[in-house]
């Protein structure tokens, strides 16, 4: 590499931390009018450099020198500059991709940039190392299922699995179940199973055994699995699928232990989010990742789709959304962002994706719910459709949580509620799952103030405050929404500004306390509290960890360790007012299949725990004994995992 680029921390308190910055032209040839552009997530102080001026929009950043020096052969150029936040601790929270261009001021008037690339060296947290978190492990289990079921008998004796085996005709409610089986079984461990008419594997329809709970009994001679419900055939079959052996004894014949089991979720609702808009995740890794989910018996996978660093979900009205709004770089709309900052970086899903998606998440209980996130986060959108939805005239300022001051739909536009409309009804008809996620949240403060348009719709509709133009807004894709007979999903911050229609479901994800006042208030919660259930947070206080830590860590013991609502009373009539709970996984550094799975695994595994068994089941060293058991799992399907120790 030519160029290299070094940050150092050399001075920090609990509110700034102070930076050296030094770039270095290892070249035998001088470089003149050089720009420097570089990712960091957090807000640098423009004003605060010794050398040069920076602008910023999101984590790009352009830094320019003053008085356009050369950058001499063999030379480097320095300069120091503050971030006012809380102090580095990890080296994630570094520059984390790189690179120059050089133009002549004649050069300067064409668009196009040529990258020149750069080496990013680790960040120098100028503090000593910190030994990595550990989680001991009992030993594994005879039998390891997580999460922990409600009653299990262990019988004497064993069923044997080979390619001789049949499985019996069975309830249409149990169709995905088997397909999903049976995919398994041929995937991981080279048998195909036939279905006939009678068989050795059955499935039952049973109307005594709970919703979506299950019966599963394994005799010497047959399988049986018995439910009242579509998802209860396919949590009965997760766990047969949890007792397989992970190799054979002899001939390609699997020996799985007789046993008993009566089974039932704790909770309705057990999701987990995954933030597709700022890393595109193709669909190979969705697919596997839905396999988890069902194998660990989540029910939701909340798809997060759209946000101010892409769009990606095709639009047939809308071209551009996916066009434009799709794909980030350095000569494209939207500027590059995070991570592959030389390079045209993006994708997208058609409809055809997305409802081969659905049927393969249906087949393993899983309902997709989509989220298009209004009216904050909108960037991309306002980039691909100018003419709809950007107020040439509004100088309000602003900076949202991920340093944009461009990314707010106008509530005064007509051509916002025609963008509204038309996208939630496509994906109102896209869309099996009776509900869809509308965002809400994070819309920052001085949003539509200068506004002269905002201002009069303001006055017109006897509106006060600001934030009541997100209700407004809100309440009318509220509309769309009921008409398509969908109820309306949304972060916390839904509720502010007052009047939206109680049926909306909120998400309580700053904190446990928006939850429990949202359901006072009457609203359904689903409880996904970052500080237990953020899996991009970082697992330990190595420097070397991966992820963010605006709420915290969080090591498994600690997402182990939640229970919504414990303070309160088991009998409270509250508790009837929490859906369930969820998991997210944001995005902004998990670009590569590694860091995905070292970010969600073994953590998935406990939060399914959470979601799924009674509270007086779980136990932390019983979990950790089972966990042990499920690694020879992890590591046949090739999950790379964050180990434990």
């Amino acid at each position: 590499m030519s160029f290299r680029l070094d940050m150092t921390v050399i001075a920090k308190s609990e509110t700034a931390t102070r930076f050296a910055l030094t770039l270095h032209n290892l070249t035998d040839k001088p470089l003149a009018h050089w720009v420097l552009h570089f990712a960091n997530s957090r807000k640098i102080n423009g004003a605060s450099f010794t050398d040069g001026q920076l602008e910023q929009n999101g984590s790009y950043c352009v830094f320019t020198p003053n008085n356009a020096p050369v950058l001499a052969s063999n030379s480097s150029f320095y300069t120091e500059f503050e971030m006012n936040t809380t102090a580095f601790s990890f080296h994630d929270d570094g520059i984390n991709d790189a690179f120059l261009t050089s133009k002549t001021a004649h050069e300067k008037e064409q668009r196009l940039l040529d990258p020149i690339p750069v080496e990013v060296t680790t960040v120098d947290l100028g503090s000593s190392p910190i030994d990595r978190y550990i989680t001991p492990l009992c030993p594994a289990k005879d039998i390891n299922i997580i999460p922990v079921p409600a009653r299990l008998t262990a019988l004497s004796g064993q069923f044997s699995l080979s390619a001789a085996t049949i499985i019996a005709q069975a309830t249409p409610h149990a169709e995905g179940a088997i397909r999903w089986l049976q995919s398994e079984l041929e995937q991981h461990f080279a048998i195909q199973l036939p279905l006939q008419r009678d068989g050795h594997i059955h499935y039952q329809h049973s109307e005594k055994v709970e919703q979506d709970g299950y019966h599963l009994l394994i005799e010497e001679e047959h399988i049986w699995l018995q439910a009242s419900t579509a998802a209860g055939f396919v949590h009965a079959t997760a766990s047969l699928l949890q007792l397989l052996p992970l190799h054979t004894e002899h001939q390609a014949c699997y020996r799985v232990p007789m046993v008993e089991i009566t089974d039932h979720p704790h909770h309705s609702y057990r999701g987990m989010m995954i933030d597709c808009a700022r890393h595109f995740h193709p669909l190979p890794r969705l697919k596997s990742f839905i396999d988890q989910l069902a194998r660990y018996k989540f029910n939701v996978f909340h798809w997060h789709l759209t946000d101010d660093e892409g769009w990606r979900l095709a639009i047939d009205a809308y071209p551009e959304l996916t066009a434009i709004g799709a794909w980030r770089g350095p000569n494209e709309k939207l500027e590059p962002q995070y991570t592959n900052l030389t390079q045209r970086y993006g994708g997208f899903y058609s409809k055809e994706d997305v409802r081969e998606l659905i049927q393969y998440a249906s087949d393993r209980g899983i309902t997709i719910i989509p989220e298009i996130d209004i009216p904050g986060h909108c960037r991309a959108a306002i980039k691909s459709l100018p003419h709809l939805l950007l107020d040439v005239n509004d100088l309000s300022q602003y900076n949202s949580a991920q340093n944009y001051s461009d990314n707010i739909l106008s509530a005064a536009l007509p051509g916002t509620y025609e963008f509204i409309s038309t996208v939630l009804q496509e994906v109102a008809e896209l869309f099996p799952a009776s509900y869809v996620h509308i965002g809400g949240d994070e819309v920052p403060a001085g949003a539509w103030e200068k506004s002269e348009a905002c201002q009069a719709f303001m006055a017109e509709h006897n509106y006060h405050d600001p934030m009541a133009l997100q209700s407004h807004l809100l309440r009318f894709a509220n509309e769309v929404l009921q008409a398509k007979g969908k109820r309306m999903m949304g972060w916390e911050e839904v509720t502010k500004g007052g009047k939206i229609d109680n049926r909306t479901v909120i998400y309580s994800w700053l904190s446990e306390e928006a939850g429990l006042t949202s359901a006072q208030q009457g609203f359904d919660v689903i409880m996904q509290p970052a500080q237990f259930t953020y899996l991009d947070l970082v697992q330990g206080y190595s420097p070397d960890e991966m992820g963010v830590d605006w709420a915290g860590k969080l090591p498994l013991d600690k997402v182990y360790s939640y229970q919504p609502l414990a303070e309160l009373s088991p009998h409270d009539p509250i508790h009837k007012k929490i859906m369930g709970i969820q998991g997210a996984l944001w995005c902004e550094r998990i670009h590569t299949q590694q860091r995905f799975d070292h970010m969600l695994y073994p953590r998935l595994l406990a939060l399914a725990e959470v979601c799924w068994s009674q509270p007086n089941l779980r136990h932390w060293d019983d979990f950790t004994a089972r966990l042990n058991g499920q690694h020879q799992y992890l590591d046949k399907v090739g999950i790379q995992y964050r180990h434990c120790v």
